[in-house]
């Protein structure tokens, strides 16, 4: 068998994995409440009825991107708990952590700067920020584990569903904030929200988290190669994506429209090679038969 399927992934027992389940759960619950504060404005300037059709068309985005993701998920046996607590921590928990940090990034770069709004730390600063919130998540899971053997297609199986769960609640968000902005065209704002970021822009959190997911599932497994080499593949994935999440959030708000298609492209194709990646180093590794003996 190959390294990555025959290493037994460390993970932790009784107690501790009750700590990481509550502590994931409960982080996941307040992240949710708080979220639904911080929109309390929004909230009640929007349209109760549009409301609620943004959150509909939203869920059932999230939907179609988690039928993508539920072949690979049955192939790496991720386990039902793995795929809630996914769920909760992109959606809710990296969604309020990374919301507060990245505001408070953004009003400290007001305050020191000369002038400007701060808005240049949404592709500078927070891309690394929101991925190193998602990898904590996926490194979490990887300790229960969240699958019954945790290499690098639980990982990127994980990541993916990290990435769904926040993408869809970051769209949700963005598309009150514009209602809130707009309130003349309600109907206009949804229809550009599910254009730009739900269509053109559907490979990017998902991508990211997964590609990052893939890397940590395979550190994990093959811990028993050279710390050396595995440390630079975790970290090249993971500058990769952040990379990638940078320059699509730059192109995005700089309205480098062409560019930010080209990015999700090259978001698929990272998505794709992951994939391949993922289900190649998890294979069982074929035995040589070639110096033994020859059936009759």
């Amino acid at each position: 068998m190959s390294s990555a399927s025959a290493t037994a992934t460390p993970t932790v027992r009784g107690s501790g994995a009750i700590a990481i389940v509550a502590t994931m759960a409960i982080a996941g619950l307040w992240g949710a409440v708080q979220l639904w504060d911080d929109l309390s404005l929004p909230l009640g300037v929007v349209s109760n009825v549009w409301v609620l059709i943004s959150l509909v068309v939203w869920a059932l985005y999230g939907f179609c991107l988690l039928l993508l993701v539920w072949r690979p998920a049955r192939r790496a046996q991720v386990l039902p708990l793995g795929v809630a607590l996914a769920l909760l921590w992109g959606g809710f928990t990296v969604s309020h952590i990374a919301g507060t940090v990245n505001g408070a990034v953004q009003r400290l770069a007001i305050n020191v700067s000369d002038g400007g709004d701060g808005t240049w730390t949404t592709w500078a600063i927070a891309p690394s920020i929101e991925e190193t919130v998602k990898t904590l998540g996926i490194v979490l899971l990887a300790m229960l584990p969240a699958a019954r053997r945790f290499g690098a297609g639980a990982g990127l199986v994980i990541g993916a569903l990290v990435g769904v769960s926040f993408q869809v609640v970051e769209n949700f968000v963005y598309t009150l904030q514009a209602m809130f902005d707009a309130p003349d065209q309600y109907g206009a704002d949804l229809v550009d929200m599910l254009f730009v970021r739900g269509a053109v822009g559907v490979f990017s959190h998902v991508v990211f988290s997964a590609v990052i997911g893939a890397a940590v599932g395979w550190f994990i497994a093959t811990r028993g190669q050279p710390l050396g080499r595995r440390t630079v593949v975790l970290v090249g994935a993971f500058v990769a994506m952040v990379g990638l999440h940078m320059s699509s959030n730059w192109a995005s708000q700089s309205h480098q429209s062409l560019m930010y298609v080209a990015l999700m492209v090259a978001g698929l194709v990272a998505l794709i090679a992951a994939l391949r990646w993922a289900k190649a180093v998890d294979a069982p590794a074929r035995p040589d038969l070639s110096d033994g003996p020859q059936g009759r």
